[in-house]
């Protein structure tokens, strides 16, 4: 009898054994009979490869719009306002330590403000390495977070010594910071991709609709009550108005979604050229961007007006900041279209926009602004321009690497040379500021090194933007030509 024989491929199929089987030619004996089968299918598993995202997507709210992700943004609105909110405020706690109780005639009362920002920014690294490894307790960081910056406001207030304040409503209080910001940058990333931008703009403006009133309430506070009662007023005012929104703080993935480490290991936006620039510029920005809204109410009473103007002042600086951020974020997200074209703005445009508006008004308005009508329209051109910058960090993101895994690592590095700029303004302005008054004088003397220093910061960031461009058309001459120049491909 012949016999025909197949040959199975072995990476197809394996050999199984089937345990029992009667054979009727033999009578009512077994034995165990070999089969080729093919191997048993694995086990599905929710895993970020394109198939699984694709099923996921359909059963999923939607992005940029729809109830949960609005909700969401309303939590990130609330969040930025009044916990980031906070230590930007604290110039007012500044004034009132500076002139009552056992603090008075202290030089280093800034550092208590300065702790509480140097965490938000600094911390970004940080926070987005353990953001990618633990993404499943994004929420859970965002509760402890809050209640790390409650806990620490609250025990300021019983605070014996200043070494004490330092490390409660600087150190405790600003440890929260990076914990509850950057998993909501990391979840927007999840909820706003062609609105990322007007997302993140709303959410940074929240920022300037707290200015708009907490030095107001915190300066009557402290009038009426003092330090401590307002500490732990502060302290519940927190929880009240932050803890009902952390319900809105979650992912628009479920917890069992997991990022490749193909998806989530891909830096090679490092080695691109623009990051390198994008990340001068930023630096530069960060350098000179707080010198205005420190100095402006001293700038405002060595001309001699009173302390409500300086006051003022920072709400319009405040206000103009709120409309900036809305602004460059929706022109960072829009497409124009005419004729043949239908793209976004280059990113490249605006970052350059920004700084030099803001440079600009620095040297020609602030410098040489010895009138209330003129520091007005400074206070809210400046706010307007230097504020808008932060809002293109999202773009900035997306224009080096279109993986959203990578979207939160170039944020937190462009916040982390802000925070560079954040943590020297102290001692840089230390240098720069002149103990003489002469109202006729440029920068009425006692801030000309400061306006021009600030000045000179936003004016070489916006320079570092035209270098990138110029550099750019060199490379795209060089390659039409087929010439080897050395220039970045």
């Amino acid at each position: 009898m012949a016999t025909t024989t197949e040959i199975v491929k072995p990476s197809q199929y394996r050999l199984h054994v089937r345990p029992e089987r009667t054979y009727p030619r033999s009578g009512n004996t077994t034995r165990p009979a070999f089969i080729v089968a093919p191997p048993p299918s694995p086990a599905p598993s929710l895993q970020s490869s394109d198939r699984d995202l694709e099923k996921l997507e359909a059963q999923l709210p939607p992005v940029d719009g729809g109830a949960a992700a609005w909700k969401f943004l309303f939590g990130a609105f609330m969040i930025e306002a009044f916990t980031f909110g906070y230590p930007l405020n604290y110039g007012v706690f500044q004034n009132y330590y500076s002139k009552h109780g056992p603090y008075v005639g202290r030089t280093d009362l800034s550092i208590i403000g300065t702790l509480g920002t140097a965490f938000y920014f600094l911390g970004g690294p940080l926070a987005t390495f353990l953001i990618r490894r633990y993404r499943h307790w994004q929420q859970e960081a965002i509760w402890a977070g809050l209640a790390i910056s409650i806990i620490g406001l609250a025990t300021s207030s019983w605070a014996p010594t200043f070494g004490t304040l330092v490390a409660t409503q600087g150190v405790i209080f600003g440890l929260g910071l990076p914990f509850m910001v950057y998993p909501i940058f990391n979840m927007m990333n999840e909820w706003f991709v062609d609105r990322r931008g007007l997302a993140l703009g709303i959410m940074c403006a929240a920022t300037g609709f707290s200015g708009l009133f907490c030095p107001f309430v915190l300066e009557l506070l402290l009038n009426k009550y003092g330090p401590s009662a307002t500490l732990r007023l502060s302290a519940v005012a927190l929880a009240l108005l932050c803890g009902p929104v952390l319900p809105f703080l979650k992912s628009r993935y479920p917890k069992s979604y997991k990022v490749t480490t193909s998806q989530g290991s891909d830096f090679s936006f490092l080695k691109m050229p623009l990051f390198y620039f994008f990340a001068l510029a930023g630096l530069l920005q960060g350098l000179g961007f707080y010198f205005p809204t420190i100095y402006l109410p001293s700038y405002a009473t060595s001309l001699g007006f009173s302390d409500a103007i300086g006051a003022l002042l920072l709400m319009i600086c405040s206000f103009g900041q709120l409309l900036g951020q809305l602004a460059f974020g929706y022109w960072s997200d829009m497409r124009i279209k005419r004729f043949w074209m239908d793209k976004r703005i280059p990113v490249e445009i605006l970052v350059f926009i920004s700084p030099f508006v803001s440079g600009l008004s620095i040297l020609a308005m602030w410098g040489t602004a010895h009138s209330l009508p003129l520091l007005v329209v400074f206070a809210m051109v400046y706010g307007f321009f230097a504020g808008g910058f932060a809002v293109l960090w999202a773009r900035m993101g997306t224009t080096l690497s279109p993986n959203p895994a990578l979207a939160l690592a170039t944020l937190s590095i462009f916040a982390c040379l802000k925070g560079i700029g954040n943590v020297l303004t102290g001692p840089i302005s230390s240098a720069l500021l002149n103990p003489d008054v002469a109202p006729s004088e440029y920068g009425i003397g006692r801030f000309t090194g400061i306006v021009m220093y600030s000045g000179a910061c936003m004016m070489a960031s916006a320079a570092v933007m035209v270098v990138w461009c110029a550099w750019r058309e060199l490379v795209k001459a060089c390659k039409r030509k087929g010439e080897f120049c050395g220039c970045p491909k």
